[in-house]
């Protein structure tokens, strides 16, 4: 195997590992006890509200007990309600309380800084470019074949 430092899967690791640590501490510096998860699942409900849970899970990439488990937690806190599918009453949509609406305005901002923290000195071009590559190889591991 190579030296870590040259794999690039290290650094997709890397960087996710602290871009949540420092979100979640940045949430917290401004007083909103967000995770880094709860944030993944507010982005899509402010993307598409009423989502269901296992869509969520799809999109999250986290199993469904896991999930559950993370939206009883947005539950407690407010941030979310489930509500019965109009088509289907055993299953469920997720949706945005007030307060989860009103969270956009205030943790995006943060959000925003510490990504243009995490791409300073990269040019358009370059940004561009990673994104493309990083969507390449996560759409590699996700073919069947």
């Amino acid at each position: 195997m190579e030296n870590y430092e040259d794999v690039p899967i290290h650094w997709v690791n890397r960087l996710s590992f602290l871009s949540r640590r420092e979100l979640g501490q940045r949430f917290a510096e401004a007083g909103h006890k967000i995770s880094a998860e709860e944030w993944a699942v507010l982005l899509m409900l402010w993307q598409e509200d009423g989502r269901s849970p296992s869509g969520l899970a799809d999109i999250t990439f986290r199993d469904r007990t896991t999930v559950t488990r993370l939206l009883d937690g947005m539950v407690k806190k407010g941030l979310i309600v489930r509500k019965s599918d109009a088509q289907d009453r055993r299953k469920s949509k997720v949706f945005l309380t007030n307060h989860g609406q009103d969270l956009e305005g205030k943790l995006k901002p943060i959000a925003q800084e510490l990504i243009a923290k995490s791409l300073r000195g990269m040019s358009a071009e370059e940004v561009e470019q990673l994104t493309f590559l990083l969507r390449k190889a996560t759409q590699n591991l996700l073919a069947k074949a």
